[in-house]
């Protein structure tokens, strides 16, 4: 019995020894491989806390370098600007045309075509010079008024004179051709459009005082007029002395500027921000010495531009204290009756066509028109 019970003791601690054995081979594997996880996670985070030490500490390093070198770069920025002298102040241009101006439009005109002997006489003097601004394309409006009120001139040698004033266009070399057969064409450095009428205005009469100084009346007008000389002859003997310091004409002491964009004569806020303008004598004709075409010349420079041709000469006008004189039969409506065009009491038409200014000159009168 005895040696029965030793037995089977002997087999359960056996036993239970063996269990003891899987048991820890089992569990030791687990305990070695969670223990090693946690001691490598370990590792890595002290290593990962080490790494952002380092990348901290350099940054600052970056910062303090980067202060430095801003500290240094204003440094040095504040002695380059204390060294730089300061420039001259430069005043901004007004969005809007100033009245009057210090020698703001100062232009001496090129004249590309140039008739400088239109006013030679072997009198010495002219009585009067008819500018007359005209477009490349009007030869035939041209040629019809050499043709007809411009005989009067006797061919440019009379006691009348005129010269047509143009710009520049594609049509240069047809102008060249013409010039050459008439020699009555001055055409300036600049664009013809209506635009500038203003310079084609100027240039005439900088080409009048260069070239024209023996002429005691300046007249401009337009290539679609129709001018009675002798009526024009009669209202400049009555108005000599006033004329010394007047324009004279078809003249309005006041006018608005047209804001319409689809007029003709539109004139913007910018251009011209007044509310009216000063008076005018309308550029279809109007009359003067040469002593106020001189004067004109001399105070545009101090008048800003206006494309407003009638407008800008009032302007000139009013800086020189000088004043608009209306005179009768200037710009004048349109008549059906040819007749009526050689009344004494009128002096110049408006928008006389070709076709009508031929039949006003061939048309047999005889007797005057009516009264206007």
């Amino acid at each position: 019995m005895v040696g029965v019970v030793k037995g089977d003791n002997t087999r359960e601690v056996v036993l239970r020894l063996f269990q003891a054995v899987v048991l820890f081979s089992i569990i030791f594997p687990i305990f070695w491989f969670t223990n090693v996880q946690s001691i490598t996670l370990y590792l890595t985070t002290i290593k990962l806390h080490d790494s952002i030490n380092e990348v901290v500490s350099d940054t600052k390093d970056i910062i303090e370098k980067l202060n430095i070198s801003k500290s240094l770069q204003h440094a040095y920025t504040q002695r380059t600007v204390k060294a730089i002298p300061k420039e001259k102040t430069v005043k901004a241009i007004p969005n809007e045309r100033p009245q009057n101006c210090d020698e703001c439009f100062s232009r001496t005109f090129q004249f590309l075509i140039n008739n400088e002997n239109i006013c030679k006489s072997v009198n010495g003097s002219v009585e009067i010079l008819i500018l007359i601004t005209s477009s490349p394309q009007n030869i035939l409006a041209r040629n019809a008024v050499r043709e007809t009120w411009l005989t009067f001139s006797e061919k440019n040698k009379g006691n009348i004179r005129y010269a047509f004033l143009l710009g520049e266009s594609a049509r240069f070399k047809e102008i060249e051709k013409e010039n050459y057969l008439t020699k009555d064409i001055v055409l300036g450095n600049f664009k013809d459009t209506y635009n500038n009428l203003t310079l084609k205005t100027l240039m005439g009469f900088q080409w009048t005082v260069k070239h024209c100084k023996n002429a005691k009346f300046v007249m401009k007008t337009d290539d679609d007029m129709y001018v009675n000389i002798p009526s024009l002859i009669r209202a400049i003997k009555k108005n000599t002395h006033t004329l010394q310091s007047a324009v004279g004409g078809r003249c309005f002491t006041t006018g608005k500027p047209n804001r319409d964009r689809r007029s003709k004569w539109y004139a913007s806020i910018r251009s011209y921000p007044q509310r009216a303008y000063p008076g005018f004598c309308s550029g279809t004709g109007y009359v003067t010495s040469l002593n106020v075409v001189t004067k004109i010349v001399n105070i545009s420079v101090n008048v800003p531009f206006f494309h407003l041709e009638d407008v800008y000469v009032s302007l000139c006008i009013r800086q020189l204290g000088f004043r608009l004189h209306p005179l009768n039969g200037f710009m004048d409506e349109h008549k059906f009756d040819p007749c009526i065009y050689t009344n004494d009491n009128l002096v110049t038409v408006h928008q006389v066509s070709v076709t009508m200014l031929r039949h006003i000159w061939v048309t047999p009168c005889t007797k005057r028109g009516k009264n206007i």
